[in-house]
């Protein structure tokens, strides 16, 4: 008898216990799912919250670039920049979205083509400066440009004038008249030379003056681009092409600025 209601005591213990020890794994899963949920809701609102904040940012940006200053559409796309991630993340996180916006601005008629046309440029003279090295390596360069008249232009003779003004000063100019833009693409890629000059005689040859200035800005980020010839009499007309780094319709301004901008080391 004290046998049998020893093991019925035992038999009774043994299930209180496990039922406690079920009763605390049931407490404790819910919380952990409490927890969980909790924390799924707090870091989904937080998502939810940096993307309102990062939409914010690429309508103003694009704002910006449309109507504001050179300067503050700089600062725009610099604040929106983060030099330690790759470029791929800066063109598909940050500029993709805003030239997205830029191009609704404009289907909605808020801004004018002359206005989404100078954020885009804008765009890409960040993208340019962005893709610049930080320093340049010195493999021997020297006094060379390459001078090109742009497709379809008449402007021989000026351009040529300006050939023989350098050379006679002691630059080595490569000519390039009457080659067409893909040609001239393909001399931009094998170049060792840093200043690219375009020439073009009026407003009719601007569209291929845009084909040709980001075709060199994009194969040769590190180079200096200028353009010359009566397209410049109106700064207005140039001021939307990206990657322009001088212009100016006088002969000896160009001159001093292809000085100042040669190595000092070049000889």
């Amino acid at each position: 008898m004290p046998s049998e209601y020893d093991d019925q005591n035992l038999a009774r213990t043994l299930t209180e216990q496990s039922s406690g020890r079920k009763r605390h794994g049931d407490s404790r899963g819910h919380v952990t799912s409490l927890a969980a949920e909790v924390l799924q809701r707090v870091a989904r609102r937080a998502a939810e919250l940096r993307e309102a904040r990062e939409l914010e940012a690429v309508k103003s940006a694009a704002l910006v670039l449309t109507s504001g200053s050179e300067a503050d559409a700089f600062s725009a796309l610099e604040s929106l920049d983060d030099p330690l991630r790759e470029l791929d993340w800066f063109l598909s996180e940050r500029l993709g979205p805003i030239a997205r916006e830029i191009g609704a601005l404009w289907n909605a008629g808020t801004v004018t083509y002359q206005a989404a046309t100078t954020g885009a440029s804008r765009i890409y003279s960040f993208l340019r400066y962005r893709r610049r090295p930080s320093s340049m390596p010195d493999h021997g360069l020297r006094k060379s440009a390459t001078f090109a008249l742009v497709p379809g232009d008449m402007h021989t003779l000026a351009i040529s004038a300006a050939a023989d003004v350098f050379r006679a000063r002691g630059w080595d100019i490569t000519l390039l008249i009457g080659y067409t833009n893909e040609e001239l693409c393909e001399h931009f890629k094998g170049s060792t030379d840093r200043i690219f000059g375009f020439a073009a005689g009026s407003s009719q040859s601007l569209e291929q003056l845009g084909r040709l200035v980001v075709s060199v800005t994009d194969a040769r980020p590190e180079a200096s681009v200028f353009v010359a010839g009566q397209i410049t009499d109106d700064p207005s007309t140039v001021l939307v092409l990206p990657g322009i780094d001088f212009r100016d319709v006088e002969l000896e301004a160009t001159c001093n600025w292809f000085e100042a901008h040669t190595p000092p080391t070049a000889t």
